[in-house]
Order: structure tokens, then C-alpha cells, then sequence
């Protein structure tokens, strides 16, 4: 590939992965990593590459936070990377061979996540294509609250090497992770006007298990498959029956405040 390359990441205490992750950029023409306020190793490792170069913004959401990143890039095609992520030895071969026409804006690449001691190939978690590699001048993350993504006015293709995702630590982190998510996915489901209940959460948390772990093939990951499509199934749940007590929270409001207006009226 002809092209030069910035790499982008943002990072908040991240001294876990950032090494694994900056060693994997080494094909990368320059480094561009966006911190917001890291109390941990995580800028003295990154103190260790000469590609890197770092900048500080506090953060607000992830879609503004990734897009300055992008922003402080010297070239034009960007590679996005979270900082829980690697690129293969094979994905990096393959982008280094690209050979492309100037009509090509854009690349989407499968993602493989290593997750209990293994990689998962099936539960609906590969190849869970992402556009991670674009240029600067065509693409940029939009969203809402949750699962920012890159648009992209242009032309696309697919890679076909993984991108290595080390997405959580322990059972106890993926709950974590499920609980501070579906609390994002909630609020902004809510606040576009969507209404649930409890039967609606059962329903939505059952589907997601038989989805993953039969019409995804969860079964072929073993007993690592009926995990993540066990915690899947609570994920919709407590997505949904967050969106439950939204209702409830506002209707509870409704009420004190109509009986305080009621109050002041009678005075």
C-alpha cells in the first residue's frame, strides 16, 4: 500500500491493553492517541513508542471523543482502533498488499474476540464486521449514546483478516460492562419514545438466547458459547426493563408534580 497511515485511539487507564495494542501498530506512519485523563501507566507505555503522539481532551461521549482524535491525524486514511484491540499479523499483511483505486473510501474488518480462554467464532460475535480503516475526508463516527459507528460517503469493501478483540477481563467485567451499557441503551431507547414492561423484557431476553446460542451457532463455542449467550439474554433484559423504570420514574414525576400544583391552587 502506497498510502501512508494514521492509527487512532483513545484511551482512559488502559495500561492492560495499550501495550499489546501499540505493538501491533508498527506498520502505522504515526499514532495518534487521544487520552482523557489516565491515572494509571497508560501514557508512560505509551511513552515507549516514538510513533505515538498524545493529546488530552475531557470526555463527553465516545462519537466526539473519537472523531477529535481523528481530527489530529497528519494523513488522510485513518485505522480506528479501541485500545482492547490488535491487529493480526494477517490483517496487517493484508493491508500492507492493498493495492486500490482512488474510487476505494473505505474498508470493513471482521472482528475476533478472545473471551474465556478462547476465540469465538460463532453467538453472533464473528466476523462482526467493523469500518475501522477510511479516509479521513470521507468517514467520521455518528451515533447516539451507544455503538458509535463510522460513516462513510463513498465506496467500501471488506477485508478479510481479523482485527483481535480482548473484550473483557473476567465474568465480572462483562457485567459490568452490561450494566453500564444497557443503562446507555436504555436512556436513549426511552427518550425516542420507546415504552416496555415485564413480560416485554422476558420475551426480548429469551429471543436473544435462542438467537445466539442456536441461530448463531452458540452451541459450536462450547461452554464458553452458553455464557455469553446467557449474559446476552440478561443484557436484553435489563435493557428492557430499564426502559420499564423510565416509564415508571416518569409517571412518578407526573404525579408529585400535579399534586403539588394542586396544593399551591388550594392555598
Amino acid at each position: 500500500m502506497n498510502q501512508k497511515i494514521s492509527a487512532c485511539i483513545i484511551t482512559l487507564n488502559e495500561e492492560d491493553n495499550i501495550r499489546t495494542c501499540l505493538i501491533s501498530l508498527d506498520f502505522a506512519d504515526e499514532i495518534i492517541l487521544l487520552d482523557s485523563g489516565s491515572t494509571d501507566n497508560t501514557l508512560k507505555i505509551a511513552e515507549e513508542f516514538p510513533k505515538v503522539k498524545v493529546f488530552f481532551r475531557k470526555f463527553d461521549n465516545y462519537i466526539n471523543q473519537k472523531n477529535f482524535c481523528i481530527e489530529q491525524a497528519s494523513y488522510d486514511w485513518i485505522l480506528s482502533l479501541d485500545a482492547d484491540e490488535e491487529v493480526s499479523e494477517k490483517l496487517k499483511l493484508e493491508i500492507q498488499n492493498l493495492n486500490f483505486s482512488e474510487t476505494v473510501d473505505g474498508f470493513f474488518i471482521p472482528r475476533l474476540t478472545f473471551y474465556l480462554g478462547k476465540w469465538i467464532y460463532h453467538s453472533g460475535w464473528y466476523p462482526n464486521y467493523q469500518l475501522r480503516f477510511f479516509k479521513k475526508t470521507k468517514g467520521k463516527f455518528s451515533g447516539i449514546l451507544v455503538h458509535e459507528t463510522v460513516q462513510i460517503s463513498g465506496q467500501v469493501f471488506n477485508l478479510k483478516n481479523p482485527l483481535h478483540h480482548y473484550s473483557y477481563k473476567n465474568i465480572s467485567d462483562h457485567l459490568k460492562f452490561i450494566d453500564r451499557y444497557s443503562d446507555l441503551c436504555a436512556d436513549e431507547k426511552f427518550k425516542k419514545g420507546k415504552k416496555s414492561g415485564v413480560f416485554l423484557a422476558i420475551v426480548k431476553s429469551a429471543w436473544k438466547f435462542f438467537f445466539m446460542y442456536f441461530v448463531k451457532f452458540g452451541f459450536l463455542d462450547g461452554k464458553v458459547g452458553l455464557i455469553i449467550s446467557i449474559l446476552g439474554s440478561y443484557y436484553n433484559f435489563l435493557k428492557y426493563i430499564k426502559i420499564y423504570e423510565l416509564g415508571l420514574n416518569q409517571k412518578v414525576k407526573k404525579v408529585i408534580h400535579k399534586t403539588t400544583v394542586e396544593i399551591l391552587n388550594s392555598k
